[in-house]
């Protein structure tokens, strides 16, 4: 099985609500994009951390990419008609090459816990070119807190 949907990572975002409080801020300016090959298949139930199985091989490598991902910027968390949404600068890679189908989003300051995992919908790639990313008008995430 390979890369089919995008989502947040359960296990983080149950540990950041109970007695675990893991603290993570979705503002911080310290959250990395890490990219990923077809090698691998998110479980977003049990995943928990970046360099950890299966987060530990197949991460994409390449001109214009540095193991670990790019730094998240211009992060924001706003509450829009109930909902909470997360949203970042777009990411762009310059003068890459580059194959990736997709990238996780973790928490280098939070023991690397993984955040959220965005498919792209098939195997994309760079030949020194802009890899760029972005995001959906409404954000990385968006969470309907409305009953």
């Amino acid at each position: 099985m390979a890369w089919s949907a995008s989502g947040l990572f359960v296990a983080t975002h149950i540990d950041q609500w109970d007695a675990s409080n893991l603290g993570i801020d979705l503002t911080a300016e310290t959250h990395k994009a890490a990219f990923w090959g077809s090698s691998v298949t998110p479980n977003f139930d049990t995943d928990t951390a970046y360099n950890t199985a299966p987060w530990n091989s197949g991460q994409s490598s390449g001109a214009g990419y540095t193991a670990g991902g790019p730094l998240l910027t211009g992060t924001t968390l706003a509450a829009v008609s109930g909902s909470m949404r997360w949203d970042a600068d777009n990411i762009q890679l310059d003068n890459s090459t580059i194959t990736a189908e997709g990238l996780i989003i973790y928490a280098p300051a939070n023991s690397s816990r993984l955040i959220s995992a965005t498919w792209f919908g098939a195997v994309k790639e760079t030949q020194d070119g802009t890899f760029l990313i972005t995001w959906h008008a409404n954000g990385i995430a968006a969470l309907d807190l409305t009953p």
